[in-house]
């Protein structure tokens, strides 16, 4: 029983990464306590940013969509937040969220605008995908904006292949077999 594989997302360390970019992040899981580094995060963004990750006209981010991001169960869904570690700012997010099986999992990774251009985005996707099929998870997806081009880019550099999203032609499924 000891060999059994984790079949959850849960992540209890903090981890230290290093972008491409030669950044050092701090990732750690989100807390209940989180609500305003997560806030400003939100505040921090572009209204096409927020299109971008909620893939609706959002202009801002309301009180109860961040409680929401917050409440994860840390088994089926985990949301970690990525610090710069020479300040202590917070720089990012990455969620992931697995079927019950834990079979398929989505992912959705936000930046800071003013953090860009650093590989985050690729550090985190990179780090999810290695979580998810750590747990068992076989397919790791992400529904795009096909405007998008940066996270696309990325996402593809990590060997997520692009497909039609049943009926909306400005939206694109991106998956990677991890099996």
């Amino acid at each position: 029983m000891g060999n059994a594989i984790d079949r959850t997302l849960g992540e209890q360390a903090v981890h230290d990464l290093e972008t491409r970019g030669g950044l050092r992040l701090d990732l750690r899981p989100v807390t209940l306590d989180d609500g305003p580094l997560l806030a400003d995060l939100f505040d921090r963004l572009t209204v096409e940013d927020l299109r971008f990750r909620f893939l609706t006209g959002l202009d801002a981010v309301k009180p109860h969509q961040v409680a929401t991001m917050l409440e994860v169960d840390h088994r089926q869904a985990e949301h970690l937040l990525a610090f710069d570690k020479a300040t202590g700012t917070l720089v990012a997010s990455v969620m992931i969220v697995a079927d019950p099986a834990m079979e398929v999992a989505e992912v959705a990774v936000v930046v800071a605008r003013e953090f860009r251009g650093k590989g985050i985005g690729w550090t985190l996707l990179r780090h999810a995908t290695d979580l998810a099929r750590e747990r068992g998870i076989r397919t790791l997806r992400s529904v795009e904006s096909r405007a998008n081009h940066d996270a696309l880019e990325v996402e593809r550099t990590l060997g997520f292949e692009a497909h039609p999203y049943d009926g909306d032609p400005t939206m694109v499924l991106v998956e990677a077999s991890l099996a």
